[in-house]
């Protein structure tokens, strides 16, 4: 089974049951020496992106806000057995031309990681995706 570590603010790490490590929105608190297989920025505010402080593996994935609205639409990723769908965030200080939150789907759990936003519309259709 994943584990999950709270790091502080909006950071944690997630480890699945095959070790495939995974950080969300990097910036507070410590743990970030298990060498990432895959990190997530949620947008680019410094208490958000922080991935320097991440160790990582050479073919360590980072997916940020950019990645995730490339084309002008909300992607999906998927690897080492994990999907990523990455759905709207917006607040009066994000833009949600520039700001995602993701839905992690790992070890049969769906986690939802909104950095930071203020209720959307997308919501109340998110627990329907598991």
């Amino acid at each position: 089974m994943a584990t999950l570590l709270y790091q502080g603010h909006a950071s944690y790490r997630i480890i699945t049951a095959a070790g495939i490590a995974l950080y969300v929105d990097p910036f507070a608190g410590t743990g970030y020496d298990v060498p990432a297989d895959i990190i997530l920025v949620t947008h680019q505010h410094g208490d958000h992106n922080r991935i320097h402080l991440v160790t990582q593996k050479p073919t360590c994935r980072v997916i940020t806000n950019v990645e995730a609205l490339a084309g002008g639409h909300h992607n999906t990723f998927q690897m080492d057995g994990i999907q990523i769908d990455a759905v709207t965030a917006k607040n009066f200080m994000h833009s949600p031309k520039k700001c995602v939150g993701y839905l992690i789907a790992l070890d049969n759990i769906l986690l939802y990681a909104a950095g930071d936003t203020s209720k959307t519309e997308q919501m109340a259709q998110l627990a329907t995706k598991s």
